[in-house]
């Protein structure tokens, strides 16, 4: 079922009273995860300060002592100095209870847009498995190359927008479909944005004219997220997440799922993680969870099963265009938009179907199987 036919549907459906809470807690919850993220950034961009500086420290007795009677500052200890700085502001600001309040009142009241080109992708699992390979011809990476926030007026805007890049030291060779991958990602962000604000807009303008005052309307803002995570990192498997989220009256959230087999250039598919059996292998865990998850808990509901069986066509089958990744204990998961197979106060919703196999991956296969 296409996600629009099940948001008709699911606006039929007579929702419990007592779900409210749990959708609520359950877009707190997504925004915590965010948050706790960019705390681990912050965490080793500090991290990695303080080596610098016990660098600079191991380097200052060897100057001669000359340098050291020099009336002029040495340029490293102005740097050391300079880094403490930076390292003191965060420290002070992480523990301030008020911080993020602080820097998000400052952005609205000056308006601005504080943008960021190219920064480290510090998710530890994927800088902990990153390494060159032999004879792959490039190394791949993946950085944040566009990172702004924007809290003006109507939008409060958070995106962190990731690319992945290759080193092409040893061969020469360019990933195509690396940069397909960029391309794509960064028509998706754009899109997101203008046809959320676009939405909003539209919003704010039926609320005036229906004869809404502006203390009725009270600085409504909409909030807009883009986000990335690196799901799966090894010397061959990159599996890239890339998150659109929107909130105001209710809230959204779109994923977008990238997995490639970089030694050979290509996106694999189901069948390359699971095998040629790969169709009825999931078919069977999914009705299977659906089940378990509906005997657990009457709230879990799937269009097609138990009393939304007369609804609306739920689950069938997988195809090559059900969306998968490759969670971090190589895990293959699947993923269903809102809508598509359960009414939209179930979010997105994921079936663990089992490990990754490398056998059908060609060169990867072999090299994984040595």
């Amino acid at each position: 079922m296409r996600p629009e036919d099940g948001k008709k549907v699911y606006d039929q459906i007579e929702i419990p009273k007592e779900l409210e809470l749990t959708v609520r807690c359950s877009v707190e919850e997504a925004a915590r995860r965010r948050e706790a993220r960019r705390k681990e950034e912050a965490e080793n961009s500090a991290e990695r300060d303080r080596r610098e500086e016990k660098d600079l420290e191991k380097r200052g007795p060897e100057r001669t002592g000359l340098e050291m009677e020099s009336t002029e500052k040495d340029p490293l200890t102005e740097k050391q100095e300079e880094k403490q700085g930076r390292q003191r502001q965060r420290e002070n600001g992480a523990r301030s209870p008020i911080y993020r309040l602080l820097r998000r009142t400052a952005a609205a009241a000056a308006g601005v847009l504080i943008a960021f080109t190219v920064g480290l992708n510090t998710n530890q699992a994927f800088a902990e498995n990153m390494s060159r390979v032999p004879g792959l011809g490039f190394l791949a990476s993946v950085l944040t190359v566009r990172s702004y926030h924007e809290s003006e007026g109507d939008y409060n805007i958070h995106a962190e927008v990731p690319g992945i890049m290759q080193s092409q030291e040893e061969t020469g060779n360019r990933s195509l479909q690396a940069d397909k991958v960029n391309e794509e990602i960064e028509r998706i962000a754009d899109s997101y944005m203008a046809e959320a604000k676009a939405e909003f807009e539209e919003y704010k303008e039926a609320f005036f004219a229906a004869g809404g005052t502006e203390e009725e309307w009270n600085n409504r803002q909409m909030n807009i997220s883009i986000d990335y995570e690196v799901k799966y990192q090894d010397e061959a498997v990159l599996s890239l997440e890339l998150t659109a989220f929107k909130g105001w009256i209710n809230a959204s959230e779109e994923r977008h799922y990238y997995n490639l087999d970089l030694s050979e250039d290509r996106e694999l598919t189901l069948q390359d993680v699971l095998g040629s059996g790969y169709a009825e292998l999931c078919n069977k865990e999914v009705v299977r969870q659906i089940e378990e998850r509906m005997a657990a808990d009457e709230n879990q509901i799937f269009f097609g099963f138990g009393r939304a069986g007369d609804m609306a066509e739920g689950f069938t089958t997988v195809d090559e265009n059900t969306d998968f990744y490759i969670s971090g204990t190589g895990e293959v998961v699947l993923v269903f938009p809102e809508y598509s197979i359960a009414p939209g106060y179930m979010g997105t919703t994921e079936f663990t179907v089992g490990p990754m196999v490398k056998d059908g991956m060609g060169e990867t296969g072999k090299r994984n199987k040595k």
